[in-house]
């Protein structure tokens, strides 16, 4: 049962239920002795509570409540509305977060400057009251949205530092002069509201559209309030209390004034492309009619049926034309050859017609002067005087007719020419007004349909902008932007946070402590830890006068260290039974642990009962016991005996307490764990046992040599020494190795240096320990309880 439990404490699984597991007596120490920290780090969370809330900058919350509520009467005049939004509150939500909303948010408020003032720690912005005003006369990106900072000197006189690529910049100017850094340009003039403060010490900051834009966007908050009434909390955070009610009030205007056009910026699109449409078909519309126009004038007729059988009547009346012209030429050739020829003029009705009047009487006449020179050359010669006349008046009258007939041949071809022109021209036309009379159709269809088109146009044109009249917007603000209220630091916040902390960090220091706590503290801890049987536990003794000595319970036989060794020696006679002869063995498994404080107390204890007791100082390595004895030899004790230098009796010596009497370890030789296991050492165990009714044996540390197993085997009550808040759990290990390994039975656990606490304190009460110290060993021996 013992190898069980000592396996599963080693295995850190021994299947307890926590609250068993959990040692609250040691827990409870640790409280104790953690008080002190605990408390100073309360004073610290505190106090770094109350440092943040001292050097936090105030932080300011301006809000106000919107009613969103769109609502269109188009319907009322029988239009459909052009607004049907379902989810209007989250698309107004939306448009207030908007950049572009924020944007002319941005410039309507215009904060082309921002005026900041150190303090020792903090800053402040100066709003709405500047102590100077800085007029930008010229700027560039690279001096926007960045601190210059300013120092009034005087109320005449400031510096200006800022860092630029050139390295820092720093320059003292007076008020009203220009200022020109680079391609930064201002003119800085004192206000009304400077006073000459204690820190003059400032900075400016030129704000741009951007800057001013990601500024807005940071700290505002739109939030949904009541779905149902679709209203809105809008909130704007700022480290100033003025500037953060002004903003939001100026959002909250705009809002109101923007949303409008927002909500009729559909119709407006719609309205604007249909202007463009009414535009694009009213010039188109004006050159269909320039077309129709210019038909008209070009064919003089809209009617092209009509103008195709007056085509076709001026074409035939044309042929008759050309063939009548014709007929007049082919008489003027035949009428040049008889000139030619001096045949005489017979003239047909029809060519009489054909020629003026003058022309056929000129003929005639020609044929009567021709008639009278053949009667005169019947009766004349031809050189006769009154013929050569009659023949020159002949052939004038010839040259006459002959030149007459040319003029009226060639009109008559210039004529017919032109007649054939003008013919080939209808031909022409006559072939192309089919094409004409189509294409005429066609934009003339075109012509309706725009025309149809356009008065649509108008139609719908006038709905939308009777639908954009009907759309109103009936935002209401229900509460206006509220003074701003402080919102950070909260010091009831601060304070639950640094206590929360507090607590945090102490539960933690006091479970890790314990935890990670490998040190055995307590007999409890031991008895639960351990499976072999704890014989008590020595409380912890510090008397500085007794630096050399640790036998201790002769000083007051009723201390609470007596009365614990009194519980020792009680627990040693149930284990011992009714045997006459105790061995008793005892070590530990390092050097420390109270191993021959406890060997010496406890045979000095059970000395009182009458027994003789005998203790042997088998830590040949390191004895302890001269320590202990001062009067002791070093030149003689166990290490001699061994080799048989001394006897038994020549080595042991008596101590001031009556039937104890001590063997110490002599010199310390170059092979104890020989001279031990060597057969001597059980000898003298046994000679010793014949003269002593108890021998208590001090072994080496089995923890770092095996000098001391041999006495472990050999003792009839072995004893392993812990000492509280030294050893550590994982020394029952050697526990378990001497009880599997090495077989050693009816090992007992005792507990040393136990700092007692009051619910740990036996309860005598301080008046039962404090008693007078008896002088010598026979008062001791009568206030026995023997």
């Amino acid at each position: 049962m013992m190898e069980d439990k000592h396996s599963s404490f080693l295995n850190a699984s021994s299947g307890e239920p926590i609250a068993e597991m959990i040692d609250f007596g040691k827990l409870r120490d640790r409280i104790i002795r953690l008080i002190p920290l605990v408390l100073f780090l309360l004073i610290g969370c505190l106090a770094v509570a109350y440092i943040s809330v001292r050097y936090t900058r105030p932080l300011f919350q301006s809000s106000s409540v919107l009613q969103i509520d769109i609502k269109s009467d188009a319907k009322v005049l029988g239009f459909k509305s052009f607004d049907e939004d379902i989810n209007v509150l989250a698309r107004e939500i939306e448009i207030i977060k908007s950049r572009l909303f924020l944007n002319k948010v941005a410039e309507a408020i215009n904060w082309e400057v921002s005026y900041f003032q150190y303090g020792d720690i903090l800053f402040e912005e100066r709003y709405p009251y500047i102590p100077f005003k800085v007029n930008v006369i010229q700027t560039t990106p690279d001096y926007t949205d960045r601190s210059i900072d300013l120092v009034i000197l005087n109320n005449s006189e400031f510096n200006i530092e800022l860092n630029t690529p050139a390295g820092v910049f720093s320059k003292q100017y007076q008020f009203h002069d220009t200022v020109q850094i680079d391609m930064l340009k201002v003119v800085i003039t004192p206000t009304m509201n400077y006073l000459d403060e204690t820190d003059n010490r400032y900075f400016f900051k030129i704000n741009s559209i951007p800057g001013l834009v990601n500024y807005l966007y940071a700290n505002l908050t739109v939030e949904p309030l009541d779905f149902k009434a679709q209203t809105i909390t809008v909130s704007f955070t700022d480290y100033n209390r003025d500037k953060a009610s002004h903003i939001l009030t100026a959002i909250d205007t705009l809002y109101i004034y923007y949303s409008q056009l927002e909500q009729n910026k559909a119709n407006r699109q719609r309205i604007d492309f249909l202007n463009l449409q009414l535009r694009q078909t009213e010039e188109k519309l004006s050159d269909l009619e320039g077309y129709f126009e210019n038909f008209t004038i070009n064919n003089k007729t809209t009617n092209m049926d009509a103008n195709l059988s007056r085509t076709i009547l001026i074409m035939e009346q044309l042929d008759s034309q050309r063939f009548a012209t014709q007929k007049r030429i082919e008489l003027c050739n035949n009428l040049l050859d008889k000139i030619v020829k001096d045949s005489q003029f017979d003239l047909s009705p029809a060519e009489v017609m054909a020629f003026s009047p003058d022309l056929t009487a000129e003929m005639q006449r020609l044929n009567t002067l021709t008639e009278e020179k053949q009667i005169l050359l019947s009766s004349y010669r031809d050189n006769t005087f009154a013929f050569q006349k009659k023949n020159d008046e002949i052939e004038f009258l010839k040259k006459r007719i002959f030149g007459y007939l040319e003029t009226t041949r060639e009109s008559l071809y210039t004529l017919l020419d032109q007649l054939k022109k003008r013919k080939a021209n209808l031909e022409h036309e006559f072939v192309s007004l089919p094409g004409k009379r189509t294409e005429y159709t066609k934009t003339e269809r075109y012509y309706t349909l725009y025309e149809e088109f356009y008065l649509s146009l108008i139609k719908n044109k006038a709905e939308f902008e009777l639908a954009q009249a009907g759309t109103v917007t009936d935002f209401r603000i229900l509460s206006s932007a509220s003074s701003s209220a402080l919102i950070s630091p909260n010091k009831i916040l601060y304070y639950s946070i640094g206590v929360v902390a507090w607590l945090f960090i102490s539960f933690l220091i006091i479970s890790l402590g314990y935890l990670f706590d490998n040190k055995i503290t307590s007999q409890q801890e031991l008895e639960r830890i351990s499976a072999a049987f704890v014989l008590g536990s020595i409380p912890f003794y510090a008397n500085k006068a007794l630096k050399s000595s640790r036998l201790v319970i002769n000083n007051n036989l009723k201390s609470e260290i007596s009365e614990a060794f009194r519980t020792i020696r009680t627990n040693l006679e149930f284990l011992n039974g009714h045997s006459n002869k105790t061995i008793i063995a005892i070590t530990s498994t390092i050097s420390g642990e109270g191993k021959t404080f406890i060997a010496i107390n406890l045979g000095g204890i059970i000395s009182l009962r009458g027994q003789k007791v005998l203790l042997l100082d088998l830590d040949m390595r390191k004895p302890r016991f001269q320590e202990v004895f001062p009067e002791a030899h070093t030149s003689k004790g166990l290490s001699t005996i061994l080799i048989n230098k001394h006897t038994i009796e020549e080595c042991i010596q008596e101590t001031l307490v009556q039937n104890l009497h001590y063997i110490a370890a002599g010199p310390i030789p170059p092979n104890p764990s020989e001279l031990i296991l060597g057969g001597s050492f059980d000898k003298l165990i046994e000679k010793v046992c014949e003269s002593y009714d108890t021998i208590i044996i001090d072994t080496p540390p089995v923890g770092l040599v095996t000098d001391g197993i041999q006495a472990l085997k050999i003792a009839t009550l072995p004893i392993y020494v812990f000492r509280a808040g030294h050893s550590k759990k994982i020394y029952l290990q050697n526990v378990n190795r001497l009880v599997k390994v090495n077989k050693i039975k009816n090992l007992a656990l005792i507990l040393n240096s136990v700092k007692k606490t009051s619910a740990d304190s036996y309860g005598y009460g301080k008046n039962y320990y404090e008693v007078e110290k008896p002088s010598n060993w026979k008062k001791i021996r009568e206030l026995l309880p023997i």
